[in-house]
């Protein structure tokens, strides 16, 4: 009496009910305590296995009730939305990890690139900073931060080749959220280049720039404190048609 077999596809299973289902109850009750510091810890909570049946219930109730008031100490999730060039490039200083692969349209073929990335702040004062806004016949004063990127990487298309380079990168911004970045060396081509980035509301960083054989479009954002992505367009100068495209992961390392 008071219990009885339920056939399952591979056994029998007996079936608490009666008293059997309310020590089952306390049991689980007490195992979701124990599984919630915050609440068990309390003192009333604490006493709650030393208490009759009845006590135990209400003890329970409140401090279920006092689990779902109380406010959650685990850390807010990560967010780039409104973030700023400046915070973005703060972000961006250190050592990554960089795995891209590149898709050349016009040839119909695909690259994998393994790229170790250094990224470092300069000082406006820096010599290599008065010289690039020299060159572009920009004030000193008007730079809002430098960077020194440096970068050394193997394709797949010939392993024996290292890809490597560095640019100094100078931020100017002429408005809110948007201006100029000037650099010793391009993306598209090793010249010097000068483009316009903007901001947009959801933290992702928008670079245009234009060569006198292509034009190159990169967003960059971050995914979490230490992932960045980055997807970048080589068109024909004109902007008529895509000669490129590339997806970028980027890995802080430690």
């Amino acid at each position: 009496a008071g219990r009885y077999l339920k056939m399952s596809a591979a056994a029998f299973v007996v079936a608490p009910s009666g008293r059997d289902a309310q020590r089952t109850s306390a049991r689980r009750a007490w195992r979701t305590l124990n599984f919630a510091p915050s609440v068990a810890g309390s003192p009333r909570c604490l006493n709650v296995v030393r208490s009759s049946r009845p006590e135990r219930r209400a003890v329970i109730r409140a401090c279920s009730a006092q689990a779902e008031t109380e406010p959650s100490s685990a850390p807010a999730p990560f967010s780039a939305a409104g973030m700023g060039v400046k915070e973005f490039f703060e972000r961006s200083v250190g050592a990554w990890k960089s795995q891209r692969s590149s898709h050349n349209l016009a040839w119909a073929q695909f690259e994998a690139v393994n790229s170790d990335i250094v990224i470092e702040a300069l000082e406006l004062s820096h010599s290599d900073v008065a010289q690039i806004c020299a060159q572009y016949d920009t004030s000193v004063d008007a730079a809002l931060l430098a960077v020194r990127m440096s970068w050394e990487g193997y394709s797949d298309w010939d392993e024996d080749e290292v890809l490597a380079g560095s640019t100094v990168l100078v931020v100017v911004e002429d408005e809110r959220n948007a201006g100029r970045l000037l650099r010793s060396e391009g993306y598209a081509e090793t010249i010097p280049a000068v483009g316009s980035w903007r901001m947009q509301s959801d933290g992702t960083f928008v670079l245009d720039t234009f060569y006198d054989r292509a034009a190159a479009e990169e967003r960059i954002w971050f995914a979490t404190p230490d992932l960045r992505m980055r997807v970048s367009m080589i068109k024909t100068s004109a902007g008529s048609g895509v000669l490129t495209a590339s997806f970028s992961s980027e890995i802080r390392k430690r």
